[in-house]
């Protein structure tokens, strides 16, 4: 979990374009993780650089939470990747 999947550069992709292609349309966000917490935060959308996300986030989570909620959606999407 130190290493976000799909992370481009210092941010990883949170949410994407229908298509299902990462790098159309991502919201990116920073991710930090510590013992205890997962927080998204610096929200940006790469292809409108003048959007202001200052008002949206920081979102904090429990780290086993989160842990837990990763694992799930990778067993439903088929992935061997944790």
């Amino acid at each position: 979990m130190d290493d976000p999947i799909g992370a481009m550069g210092p941010k990883t992709p949170v949410l994407g374009c229908e298509c299902g292609e990462w790098g159309c349309w991502p919201l990116m966000a920073g991710i930090t993780v510590t013992p205890d917490h997962v927080t998204w935060d610096s929200f940006e959308q790469p292809h409108r650089k003048t959007r202001d996300y200052s008002g949206f986030g920081p979102f904090q989570f429990d780290r086993l939470q989160y842990a837990d909620a990763v694992k799930v959606l990778t067993a439903a999407l088929g992935s061997d990747e944790t």
